[in-house]
């Protein structure tokens, strides 16, 4: 017999948010859209402050460009440290290979607060060399 129940996003997202608190680790959705000015990614990374995330661009020496996204996880869970004191590392969410054409320099990452989603734009250009930068997310 087939059930025919359906269980509501919200739902979901909790199930997920359960696991995380009982140590597991909640997997990132990723959804890619072309669109006339560029690529826009979008990234939902449950259970992760914004102010964790880190997105690095990078292009090594064979040419190829990738956009890095991690956030900083804390080592030893203690109180009474500062955030100077506390040890961290990084788990990698996913390396991007970005495609020829996209203009590096302007890459922009912002938080949309109520989404809880991760927005990056990647607009296009015709730039090439090596390169390594930041970048920085901003909150709306």
């Amino acid at each position: 017999m087939e059930s025919k129940l359906k269980i509501p996003q919200e739902m979901l997202m909790n199930i997920d948010f359960i696991n995380t608190i009982n140590g597991g680790m909640s997997e990132p959705a990723i959804q890619l859209e072309k669109g006339s000015d560029g690529f826009e990614v979008v990234v939902k990374v449950p259970g992760i402050e914004v102010e964790d995330l880190q997105l690095e661009v990078v292009r090594g020496k064979k040419n190829s460009t990738n956009l890095k996204l991690y956030h900083l996880l804390p080592i030893f869970s203690q109180d009474s440290l500062t955030e100077e004191e506390q040890w961290k590392t990084v788990r990698f969410i996913n390396t991007f290979v970005i495609p020829n054409g996209v203009d590096i320099e302007n890459i922009s990452a912002r938080y949309d607060d109520t989404l809880r989603h991760l927005i990056l734009h990647l607009p296009f250009s015709d730039e090439k060399g090596d390169y390594r930068r930041k970048v920085d997310i901003s909150r709306y």
